[in-house]
C-alpha cells in the first residue's frame, strides 16, 4: 500500500482508510505533536490541501493505539500431559466407572417413561 493509495481511499470515504493512514504514518501519529499539525503534515506530504483532517488523527490514536496483552496467569496455564509409548490408555474398570448398563429395549415402556428428580413429589406410604 502506497501514498497514492492512500489518497484514493480518502477521496472515495472508504472504512478502510484511516487503518491504512494509521499503518502509513504511524510514528508520526503517536508523536507529542498537535493532530491539527499532523494533519496539515501528511496532507501537503500528499500534495492535497485539506484531505486528512485532525479528526482522523483523533480516531487513528484512539482505535489503533497498542493495548497491553492480558498476562495469564500461572494458575490457569496447566502442564503438557505427555504418555509413555508402552503405556496403555485408562480402561473403564481402572478409573472406577464400573456400573450396569441396562438395554433400553428390555426396559418396560412404563419405566422408560417415569423420570424422577429432586422436584418431583414424592408419595407418602
Amino acid at each position: 500500500m502506497d501514498k497514492e493509495t492512500l489518497v484514493d481511499l480518502f477521496e472515495r470515504r472508504d472504512k478502510k482508510r484511516r487503518r491504512l493512514l494509521y499503518r502509513l504514518y504511524q510514528d508520526l501519529i503517536h508523536s507529542d505533536l498537535t493532530a491539527a499539525y499532523i494533519a496539515d503534515k501528511i496532507s501537503w506530504e500528499l500534495k492535497r490541501e485539506g484531505l486528512i483532517k485532525s479528526t482522523d488523527i483523533k480516531f487513528c490514536r484512539y482505535h489503533f493505539k497498542k493495548r497491553p496483552l492480558k498476562k495469564l496467569s500461572h494458575s490457569s496455564v496447566s502442564a503438557p500431559v505427555s504418555r509413555a509409548k508402552d503405556q496403555k490408555p485408562e480402561t473403564a474398570s481402572a478409573t472406577g466407572l464400573n456400573g450396569t448398563w441396562t438395554d433400553p429395549e428390555k426396559i418396560s415402556l412404563i419405566d422408560n417413561l417415569i423420570v424422577e428428580s429432586k422436584f418431583t413429589k414424592k408419595k407418602k406410604t
